[in-house]
């Protein structure tokens, strides 16, 4: 099974001690929202543990910034699930929402608009949150960054009524933008209520970094969702590691396994440098602090991913054994909003 697939990672494990508690309110949101309708969706949506990533990934955070933090992630299953629809369908109604996102990011902020789907209001009002305190360069950046991650779903989504791809490289560059991670790293300085400054953010130094993030967030994703996959008939890393290396499904795992500790072992070279960095770049101890901060969220993350998708509903068996390539994602909106429907 591969939600118990021990990875060594050489970072402490770590949650928010208001997990419960913000539990609670994020489903309260995501009710307010019409995203979850009735007393089965709830269940359902609790079961799937998806916004408990929040409690993972950002356990330092509190109150309003911690509630934020929940609604993202609940916010960023419900989309994904969206593009999960039967076989020989295609995700028109993913594809409409994916365009009024990006229209709601690439306007001026804020930007005061009604929007007749539920998660299209729902990012509405987590875009209109996310963006208080923190400055207008970082908020031209987060738009950047969200207009990528919905742009890299709808190449997927073009793939899939194609063909798609099945070399490992290709999979791995498109999953760089859906994974999600550059926003929520963009997030955690939101909920940490702190910056990296704009140029030094564009820096190759800290793109390498975040890429390393990514493969391994990406590789950890892929091994724990692979049942899920599998029984929906989606593409996953693991088939590719299969088909490139002519080896067996338990021998790719391992190599995916692998990979996650070398692109753990890369981040962590990579982080030793930061003192120099900051250094040429005559930055004050402030800003250095800020990009320490930064690299600990990276770390975070990875650390977070792989004990949530250990410990959550989405990756078991239970909902790996009720999907299939002929009904809708476990968290669709057909799953979550009956009465609407």
């Amino acid at each position: 099974m591969p939600q118990n697939v021990t990875i060594e990672l050489p970072i402490a494990p770590r949650l928010n001690s208001g997990l419960a508690a913000a539990r609670e309110r994020n489903l309260e949101w995501m009710r307010r929202q019409a995203l979850v309708m009735g007393d089965v969706a709830a269940r359902r949506y609790i079961f799937s543990a998806v916004a408990d990533l929040a409690a993972y990934s950002y356990p330092d955070a509190e109150e309003d910034d911690l509630d934020l933090a929940f609604d993202t992630m609940g916010w960023f299953f419900l989309f994904d699930d969206l593009f999960d629809v039967p076989e020989s369908h295609e995700a028109d109604e993913a594809v409409d929402v994916c365009k009024q996102l990006i229209e709601i990011v690439s306007h001026p902020w804020p930007r005061a608009v009604d929007h007749d789907a539920p998660l299209v209001r729902a990012f509405a009002d987590i875009w209109r949150r996310s963006g208080m305190g923190m400055s207008a360069e970082w908020r031209s950046r987060a738009a950047h960054n969200w207009v990528d991650y919905l742009t890299g779903n709808l190449t997927e989504e073009m793939d899939r009524r194609t063909w798609v791809p099945k070399d490992f490289a290709t999979r791995m560059r498109v999953g760089h933008r859906t994974l999600g991670l550059i926003p929520s790293l963009d997030l955690a300085e939101r909920v940490g209520n702190f910056e990296i400054p704009q140029v030094i953010w564009h820096s190759s130094h800290l793109d390498s970094m975040r890429r390393a993030a990514v493969r391994a967030v990406k590789l950890i994703n892929e091994v724990m969702s692979l049942e899920n996959d599998d029984a929906r008939g989606d593409p996953n890393l693991v088939h590719c590691l299969m088909r490139e290396s002519d080896c067996s499904r338990q021998e790719a795992i391992r190599m995916a396994v692998t990979l996650v500790q070398a692109a753990v072992d890369q981040l962590g070279e990579q982080v030793s440098w930061i003192p120099q960095f900051c250094s040429r770049l005559r930055l004050t101890d402030a800003e250095s602090e800020k990009v320490q901060r930064y690299a600990a969220a990276m770390f975070t993350w990875i650390r977070g991913s792989y004990d949530w998708s250990r410990n959550n509903g989405r990756y078991s068996p239970r909902t790996a054994s009720a999907l299939s390539s002929n009904v809708t994602g476990q968290l669709h909106p057909a799953n979550l909003t009956p009465v609407a429907r």
